[in-house]
C-alpha cells in the first residue's frame, strides 16, 4: 500500500518536474527570442541612424564647397561690375570730349580752339601752298581746308561711334554680370536654406541615435545578466550528472 502511495506520487512530482521545466523551457525560449529580435532591431535602427548622419555630413559638406564657390563667384562679378563702371565713367569723360570738339567745329571755332589731335592735318596742308593770295589760291586752301575739316568731322564720328559701341558692350556685359550674379544669389539662398533644414535634421538624427545607444546599452547589459544568472543556475552535480548520462544512454536504446 505504502509503495503504491510513493509510484503514485511520484508519478505526479514526475509530470509536475516535466511540465514545469518545459514551461520555463518555452517561458526562457520567449524571452531569449525577444531579446534577440530587440537587439537586432536596435542595431538595425542604430546602423541606419549613422548611415544617416554620415550622409547628412556629406550633403553639408558639399554644399559648403559650393557655397564657397558661389561667393567666389559674386565676389569676382561685383569686382568686374566696378571695373566696368570705372571704364563707362571714362568713355563718358571721353565722349563728353569728343562732343564738346564737335560742337565748336559746328560753331566755326578756330582748329586751335578744337585742338591738334582734331585738325593737324587741315592746318599742316593749308600752311604747305604758299605763293600769293590770289583767287585761285585762295579757292585751293578753301578746298583743302574743306577737305581736312571734313576728314577732322569723320574722325569725330568714328570715334563718337567707337565710344557708343564700346559702351553698348560694356552695358551689355554689365547687365549679364547682373544676371549671373542674382542667379548665384539665388542658389546661395536656397543652399543656405536647405543647409539650415539639414542641420535641424542632423541634430535630431543625432538625438534620436543618443537614445537609441542608450536604449540598446541597457537590453544589452539587461540580456547579459539574465544569461549570467541563467548559467549559474544550469549547475549539476557529479553524481546528477552520472545518473543523467546513464540514464540518457538507457533511454536511447529503450527508444530504439
Amino acid at each position: 500500500m505504502n509503495e503504491i502511495y510513493k509510484s503514485t506520487s511520484m508519478v505526479r512530482e514526475n509530470s509536475a518536474a516535466r511540465e514545469r521545466g518545459e514551461s520555463v523551457a518555452r517561458e526562457y525560449e520567449r524571452v531569449v527570442n525577444t531579446f534577440n529580435k530587440i537587439l537586432e532591431f536596435k542595431e538595425k535602427i542604430r546602423l541606419s541612424l549613422e548611415n544617416r548622419i554620415f550622409d547628412l555630413q556629406e550633403h553639408l559638406s558639399g554644399d559648403a564647397d559650393k557655397l564657397c564657390t558661389l561667393t567666389r563667384n559674386i565676389e569676382i562679378y561685383d569686382l568686374n561690375a566696378t571695373k566696368i563702371a570705372s571704364n563707362l565713367d571714362d568713355l563718358l569723360t571721353e565722349e563728353t570730349g569728343l562732343k564738346d570738339n564737335y560742337n565748336k567745329l559746328l560753331q566755326g571755332a578756330s582748329m586751335d580752339m578744337v585742338g591738334a589731335s582734331v585738325a593737324d592735318d587741315a592746318l599742316a596742308q593749308v600752311s604747305s601752298i604758299g605763293g600769293e593770295s590770289s583767287t585761285e589760291n585762295l579757292m585751293q586752301k578753301r578746298d583743302h581746308y574743306l577737305d581736312s575739316l571734313s576728314s577732322s568731322f569723320q574722325k569725330l564720328d568714328d570715334d563718337l561711334r567707337s565710344v557708343s559701341s564700346l559702351r553698348t558692350e560694356m552695358l551689355n556685359a554689365r547687365s549679364e554680370i547682373f544676371r549671373k550674379k542674382e542667379q548665384a544669389l539665388d542658389k546661395k539662398a536656397a543652399l543656405e536654406e536647405n543647409g539650415r533644414h539639414l542641420e535641424d535634421e542632423l541634430d535630431k538624427v543625432k538625438s534620436d541615435l543618443e537614445v537609441s545607444v542608450r536604449e540598446e546599452e541597457v537590453l544589452t547589459l539587461e540580456y547579459a545578466q539574465l544569461i549570467n544568472r541563467v548559467e549559474g543556475c544550469i549547475v549539476v552535480s557529479e553524481d546528477i550528472d552520472k545518473v543523467l548520462f546513464s540514464s540518457l544512454t538507457a533511454a536511447d536504446e529503450f527508444t530504439q
